[in-house]
């Protein structure tokens, strides 16, 4: 897809100098907020980071068509950053190497720290009474644990920067794959399920979380066995037996679609 207007010529050159003078890059961000209504007003939008990441940051996003870019230095989010962020795509489990979710249950129930129980004591009480009175439900688990959001941005030397956001804890609800089905998570057709049954999750329980997938240190796509439904305490707990119940039927539903079409594949 070309672009909206034709190129310049020697943008890197006029970009070169521009960055070599701070005030420039000044003047030039604060043209761009003065034509983005309200800006000032609002928090996190870029305007108090130095002029000079911003420009670089616009100057890079232009001569690499990389939209990230620009989008971390206004608003501290990557274009995918949005979309997790929107509920829109699933948050890939320890994506790059960070535990997320990270677990303070184990397979029993308890509290993975003694230590911690009082600090998690209202929350760990309506838990454990959940985790007791759970149905029979084959490859499938339930702990509580803490998950959160991420957002990137700038540094003041320009460096890019990972931040957690919206920290909760929570009840997490794992479906995991049978060990004969093997999953290719780039697979167009399951991913497309999985974002049919979260488009389903936000309509019955707005801000519950899905993960799904999976991403190495290095940035590798590997398989994943599991589906998990994360349901933070501070949006849920007052009926958390109900969303649980409607939880586990979307997860079971996009659970048993997924293996659905996997064999279908096979055939």
């Amino acid at each position: 897809m070309g672009t909206i207007f034709p190129r310049e010529e020697k943008a890197e050159q006029i970009f070169d100098e521009i960055l070599k003078n701070p005030r420039a890059c000044e003047r030039l961000k604060n043209t761009f907020f003065a034509a983005v209504p309200s800006a000032e007003e609002s928090e996190g939008a870029g305007t108090d980071i130095p002029g000079t990441v911003f420009a670089a940051a616009l100057f890079r996003a232009y001569e690499n068509k990389d939209l990230s870019a620009f989008l971390m230095a206004v608003c501290n989010n990557s274009v995918f950053d949005l979309l997790r962020n929107s509920f829109l795509i699933p948050i890939r489990f320890n994506d790059k190497g960070v535990e997320n979710p990270i677990f303070l249950t184990d397979e029993n129930g308890d509290l993975l720290n003694e230590s911690k129980k009082h600090i998690y004591e209202k929350k760990y009480r309506m838990f454990r009474k959940l985790y007791e009175e759970q149905d029979e439900i084959p490859d499938y688990r339930m702990y509580m644990a803490d998950g959160f959001r991420e957002s990137h941005g700038y540094t003041e030397k320009g460096e890019i920067e990972t931040n957690r956001i919206a920290e909760y804890t929570g009840i997490l609800l794992l479906f995991e794959f049978p060990e004969a089905v093997e999953l290719e998570i780039n697979e167009e057709r399951t991913y497309a399920i999985v974002w049919e049954y979260l488009i389903k999750l936000q309509e019955q329980l707005p801000r519950a979380l899905m993960y799904y997938g999976k991403r190495d240190e290095q940035g590798v796509e590997k398989h994943t066995s599991k589906l998990g439904i994360f349901l933070p305490f501070c949006h849920f707990e007052r009926e958390m037996e109900k969303t649980v119940e409607l939880a586990n039927g979307i997860g079971l539903g996009c659970r048993e679609a997924i293996i659905s079409e996997m064999k279908a594949q096979k055939e």
